[in-house]
């Protein structure tokens, strides 16, 4: 029986459709799990399955934008201090415990590249880098995700046992992304890196939008999946 467990968004249509291929799906959510104390959760985990794959998709972030805020008021950093504690704390244990206890598992991060973007010199005032106002908060939060992320992928305990941790952006929202994510992970097509997905290309490590430092195609495009039925 393959195993999934989904912190946030599970009752989301993107969540139930790239973990269909599972057989049984652990829901958990602010509901039914305090994430500033991970203590707990851990010292009842024997509750449950354990899983082949764990999805994080939690807001991780306490962003709003004002575009008019010139100075990043003391609540700003209290709120970053109160996010670490609980939110990033409860992700970096379980993922600790998880590849410290089994070999051969999955984990799938939902993040965002925003904490990567940088104005570059052909970057025009009207460009779309420029429309989301303050996002200190929201970028800080989202690169602690990362990480998360790359250090685990750099652990060789990780390497030796085939543990794999993997970070998407999908906040572009383009038709066949959750498809694309359900048949990688049918696959088991992970890398251990982050990745956005634009319409035709898979890319990481860019820094404004319209500028790519690498580039790659470990998956298929999307464009491709909106002709061909995946199940």
């Amino acid at each position: 029986m393959k195993i999934a467990w989904n912190f946030g968004g599970s009752e989301k249509e993107f969540s139930q459709t790239i973990l269909k291929g599972f057989d049984k799906v652990i829901k958990f959510s602010r509901n039914n799990v305090d994430y500033a104390d991970v203590e707990k959760f851990l010292e009842n985990i024997s509750e449950y399955p354990v899983p082949d794959l764990i999805f994080f998709n939690i807001a991780n972030n306490g962003h709003y934008v004002d575009l008019d805020k010139k100075f990043t008021p003391r609540e700003d950093i209290n709120k970053l201090f109160e996010i670490i504690d609980s939110t990033f704390y409860f992700q970096l244990r379980v993922i600790e415990w998880f590849f410290s206890n089994f070999k051969n598992k999955r984990v799938l991060f939902s993040t965002s590249m925003e904490c990567m973007s940088i104005i570059q010199e052909d970057d025009y005032p009207d460009s779309d880098i420029f429309d989301d106002g303050d996002l200190l908060l929201y970028r800080m939060s989202r690169a602690l995700e990362h990480q998360i992320i790359h250090t685990q992928n750099v652990l060789k305990r990780n390497h030796d046992n085939n543990n794999i941790i993997m970070g998407f952006c999908v906040g572009l929202n383009l038709p066949g992304t959750a498809e694309m994510i359900y048949n990688m992970i049918k696959t088991d097509s992970f890398y251990r890196n982050i990745f956005t997905v634009n319409e035709n290309t898979i890319t990481h490590g860019f820094s404004s939008y319209p500028t790519l430092f690498h580039e790659e195609q470990p998956f298929e495009h999307i464009s491709t999946l909106h002709e061909k039925d995946i199940n």
